[in-house]
């Protein structure tokens, strides 16, 4: 980031912070229930944390900004997938897996079609002029994907819930969301939204989708934090299944829990990325080697690395993430075959 348009980053996040204290106020949580831990009168908050790392003030935003950042690297071309290729191993009844970028993937399981946290759009931005830009193209391109039986979503940020994704699939499937995020689907026309709450479960058309906990937090306006909540899912079909970690830092507590009351799962999609620098985001952003504890804690027999290879969110190099998973998959004594760094394009048979 050039000396210049730092000042304008610092100098626009001062006018929000400004707008902030003058026109915020609380907002009551309309979902509050006083035996949950996880909820507030005003939102939601994460149990295994104090309060102190979850009230990150603008100072500390503004120190982290002003850390370098890689620099970005050309546009990695990516093969893309077609339709037909999809379809050919859906109609052989294959259960398999497809890293789309990011946090998005595609599995097939058990003849249902799911999709995790969808971006397709060029930057994770409230806009498309600005904002972090993508470096590698999706593996599929969204009007190649067959129809989707079920979404899940993992939390409000941009990198994970994308306006312009949401409007082109719109209620073509059903989108299984956090508490708090059903209005936001609403406003925006999209009626097929199942909300849930941390250790609530449903059946939906022979898939059953539990909602559980994360450790993360919520933030789409400059006016509203930790106002929506946020999870992790495990989507079970048939005998088959899988657990897509969303976004979330490390505790010994919850992972364990996922393990012991909902474990073991066949797979997992476990985020391995944008986990620097450490004294900012090691509350909300596991690192590779913490990764690889909650595979273990949640007892899945196989997993994949996502949250990393497509935006420049942090300042770790770009090829950090990979390097790391295979000195924590040593440590651990695990092989490639436990814990994968998936490639974008490359299609995992389950």
């Amino acid at each position: 980031m050039t000396r210049k348009n730092m000042k304008i980053t610092i100098l626009t996040f001062l006018i929000i912070s400004m707008f902030t204290i003058l026109f915020s106020k609380n907002y009551s949580n309309e979902y509050f229930d006083k035996s949950k831990e996880h909820h507030t009168p005003h939102g939601f908050t994460n149990p295994f944390l104090s309060d102190g790392p979850q009230n990150k003030n603008f100072y500390d935003l503004i120190k982290m900004m002003r850390e370098k950042r890689p620099d970005k690297p050309k546009k990695i071309k990516v093969e893309e997938i077609s339709s037909s290729e999809i379809e050919d191993l859906i109609k052989k009844g294959e259960n398999f897996y497809l890293w789309i970028g990011h946090s998005t993937a595609f599995l097939h399981i058990n003849g249902k079609n799911i999709l995790t946290d969808p971006i397709f759009s060029d930057r994770c931005s409230p806009s498309q002029l600005f904002g972090p830009k993508r470096y590698s193209e999706p593996s599929i391109s969204i009007n190649s994907l067959p129809k989707i039986d079920l979404i899940v979503i993992s939390h409000n940020h941009y990198d994970h819930l994308d306006y312009h994704t949401v409007k082109l699939i719109g209620d073509s499937t059903f989108w299984f969301v956090p508490l708090g995020l059903k209005k936001w689907f609403n406003d925006n026309g999209v009626k097929n939204v199942i909300e849930m709450d941390w250790f609530e479960s449903y059946d939906y058309g022979g898939i059953k989708v539990d909602c559980l906990p994360s450790q993360h937090w919520s933030k789409r306006t400059a006016f509203k934090s930790f106002d929506t909540l946020w999870a992790s899912w495990s989507i079970k079909v048939e005998d088959f299944k899988f657990w897509f970690a969303g976004d979330t830092g490390y505790n010994d507590e919850q992972f364990k829990s996922i393990g012991r009351d909902y474990g073991p799962f066949d797979f997992a999609a476990i985020p391995i990325g944008a986990y620097e620098p450490r004294w900012f985001m090691k509350d909300f952003h596991i690192n590779p080697d913490e990764a690889v504890q909650i595979h273990l804690d949640v007892l899945s027999k196989k997993s994949v690395g996502i949250h990393y290879g497509t935006f420049i969110l942090t300042t770790e190099p770009i090829d950090d993430p990979i390097k790391k998973l295979d000195i924590a998959r040593q440590k651990y004594g695990l092989d490639i075959n436990d814990f994968s760094d998936s490639k974008l394009g490359k299609i995992i048979k389950l």
